[in-house]
């Protein structure tokens, strides 16, 4: 067991459900772990920032500014893209249980290829679009608007990044079907 292995608390994380077993998987599963971590650092900065900032308003009636632009701008879009890729490794999406159990193992693995290309396909669209905005505020040196001034492609990179990690775990996770439907579960990749 590694240090990334471990939950806050110290309590062993429970191995991917999806994806491949071999250094990809293995590759794979780091990079979401951290990206995971990153996630939940920017929670509790947010959850600092907000209580510092209720704080300074109520309390001592001077706010500090910058807080809501940093929440919604950084911390918000790493929270989400930050924990995407995390949640598909440990399958944790949203699915309609009580059909897709009913369904024999290999169509079921079948499936879950499908859909799984078919998720890659728009999240790759996803990063295509954030990366030509991203791209178009860098080139045109658009700025942020409101309490903070920085370049906007700062917080537009967020986004890209994310759905990247997202569309590489959904590929992972693809070929760990494909090695499932095959049976052959050792092969390592």
């Amino acid at each position: 067991m590694h240090p990334h292995d471990l939950d806050p608390e110290g309590e062993a994380v429970p191995p991917p459900k999806a994806g491949l077993h071999g250094p990809l998987g293995r590759a794979m599963d780091r990079v979401d772990t951290w990206a995971n971590w990153l996630s939940r650092a920017a929670m509790m900065v947010m959850l600092v920032l907000i209580l510092v900032q209720v704080f300074t308003r109520y309390v001592l009636n001077d706010p500090i500014e910058g807080v809501i632009g940093i929440t919604e701008l950084y911390l918000m879009p790493i929270i989400v893209f930050g924990s995407l890729s995390y949640l598909e490794m440990h399958d944790g999406h949203v699915r309609v249980g009580i059909l897709f159990e009913t369904l024999p193992d290999r169509l079921r693995a079948g499936l879950d290829v499908v859909l799984r290309l078919v998720a890659a396909a728009f999240f790759a669209l996803v990063c295509y679009g954030a990366s030509r905005e991203a791209l178009k505020a860098w080139d045109f040196g658009y700025r942020t608007s409101g309490d903070i001034d920085a370049p906007l492609v700062t917080a537009l990179v967020i986004a890209p990044i994310g759905c990247l990690l997202i569309v590489l775990r959904l590929l992972v996770n693809a070929a760990g079907d494909v090695q499932r439907l095959r049976h052959t579960p050792d092969r390592t990749i």
